[in-house]
């Protein structure tokens, strides 16, 4: 399996459990209070990063191979997961891997590819430069009708380092959104990157130093 495909498979596994309506049960012991107004702390064992989030938001399982967690707003229909990647597509940057611009490219290309296999039509929105972290990033917004949930939106919001890339993605009935997205702008505020994203990548060979 090239690494691409291996990119794409975890992009179908997280938009799936988007797309999912049933929430995981609750998985406990890795969260903590952490400020006075109650917000709780998750921390990602694989990627190092971290984020705060309301109190009365319930966390769900891990997602697979250690990758983020679902987060569970107190809103029907509203679902928000946080999550790491591999930057390890080849692409024009110095390393010979992905871009920023090439990561967002192929993100759009991916995403309208498998709502389209569902023969869902996306409404994109112009995409919107942003900062997660401290590293440069984008916010890709897009809309789409959904048989069972009526009209909904998304935000994926990432940053992408020589081999590692963060990101928070958002799915959340229309008429919601401007009750979500000032939570999410206060927790964004809170995401703490971890190790460096530049952090040499296990899955990229090691220099070997002995030359």
């Amino acid at each position: 399996m090239t690494m691409l495909m291996i990119r794409c498979s975890i992009l179908l596994l997280l938009l799936t459990s988007c797309l999912s309506s049933s929430p995981p049960p609750t998985h406990a012991g890795v969260t903590e209070k952490t400020d006075e107004a109650g917000w709780k702390l998750y921390t990602n064992a694989r990627f190092g990063f971290s984020i705060r989030y309301p109190d009365d938001w319930r966390l769900g399982n891990p997602m697979p191979d250690g990758v983020g967690v679902m987060l569970h707003p107190p809103i029907e229909q509203s679902l928000v997961a946080v999550s790491g990647h591999m930057n390890v597509v080849s692409g024009s940057s110095p390393e010979g891997r992905q871009t920023l611009d090439e990561f967002a490219s192929a993100h759009h290309r991916i995403i309208t590819d498998l709502y389209g296999k569902k023969q869902v039509t996306l409404r994109w929105q112009p995409d919107q430069e942003r900062s997660l972290a401290g590293f440069p990033g984008k916010e890709l917004i897009f809309g789409y009708t959904d048989d069972k949930q009526g009209e909904i939106i998304e935000h994926h919001i990432f940053s992408l380092g020589r081999n590692e890339g963060r990101g928070i993605r958002v799915k959340v009935p229309r008429s919601a959104e401007e009750r979500v997205m000032p939570t999410i702008r206060k927790m964004l505020e809170t995401y703490q990157p971890g190790r460096d994203q530049n952090a040499v990548s296990p899955l990229v060979p090691k220099p070997d130093l002995s030359r």
